[in-house]
């Protein structure tokens, strides 16, 4: 229960690596908002699970792109939670155009949703911490994509480079506000992992195509990337303005 009482909010929170994000920041004592663009089936069972844990759950429906709709949905949580602790950013947005037939609507959307978004909310829920005067902190999903190239990624990876140089700014401009602003860089993911399962086995000798390059044989689950979050956002973890990559070692080989 490192994060006990803290109230966290996750964009793009309801399956996948939002999904592993919210169940660990409730495993760890957090009441929890999930944001995405419509309540459904699967932001009803994210939500289920929250509560099954024995925390509050809520769910906040906003396009992040949009900064009206980011200030009313900030504004509706701090006043259904009371404060917010903890904003996660995480939507994913892409898609996999070569350079030649990126278009504009390409473009926009992406950056609109995966860079933009990221600031707005950021900006946003830090302006309601400085408010409250009690600090907090800012996690933000980026990915390998930021620091490697692959084929047909270029919008995916500026925005995804983007947010790691936003989330130094942020570090440096909000420390004095006792704010500590990091990313992740996942790399290959077993998105359909469930929460609380053993993760995949290791398979140097037969591995899949997308992991022959991790080191570790095997790809992250968003349990791991989840259970990172709360160790970024813990008291004992005096570390802000760092891109933390969970990705088996895809980086470094």
């Amino acid at each position: 229960m490192l994060l006990a009482g803290k109230k966290a909010l996750v964009t793009g929170g309801k399956r996948n690596i939002g999904r592993g994000i919210a169940l660990a920041l409730a495993e760890a004592g957090c009441d929890v908002g999930i944001n995405d663009l419509e309540r459904d089936g699967e932001v009803e069972e994210t939500l289920q699970l929250i509560r099954d844990m024995g925390r509050e759950a809520s769910c906040f429906e906003a396009d992040i792109s949009r900064a009206v709709q980011v200030a009313s949905m900030t504004s509706a949580f701090v006043e259904a939670f009371g404060g917010i602790d903890i904003l996660v950013n995480n939507p994913y947005s892409g898609g996999n155009q070569p350079f030649l037939e990126i278009t504009e609507e390409n473009w926009d959307h992406t950056l609109g949703v995966c860079l933009k978004g990221y600031f707005l909310c950021s900006q946003q829920a830090a302006r309601a911490m400085v408010a409250a005067g009690k600090g907090g902190s800012i996690v933000s999903v980026s990915s390998v994509h930021a620091g490697a190239v692959w084929q047909a990624d270029t919008c995916y990876g500026v925005a995804k480079a983007g947010i790691l140089r936003m989330t130094r700014s942020m570090a440096v401009e909000l420390g004095r506000h006792r704010i500590r602003c990091n990313a992740i860089l996942p790399g290959y993911m077993d998105v359909e992992h469930e929460y609380g399962s053993p993760p995949p086995e290791p398979q140097p000798d037969d591995a899949q195509p997308t992991q022959r390059f991790t080191p570790t044989y095997r790809p992250s689950t968003p349990e791991e990337i989840g259970r990172t979050v709360v160790f970024l956002c813990s008291p004992g973890a005096n570390i802000s303005g760092v891109a933390l990559p969970v990705d088996g070692g895809l980086l470094a080989s």
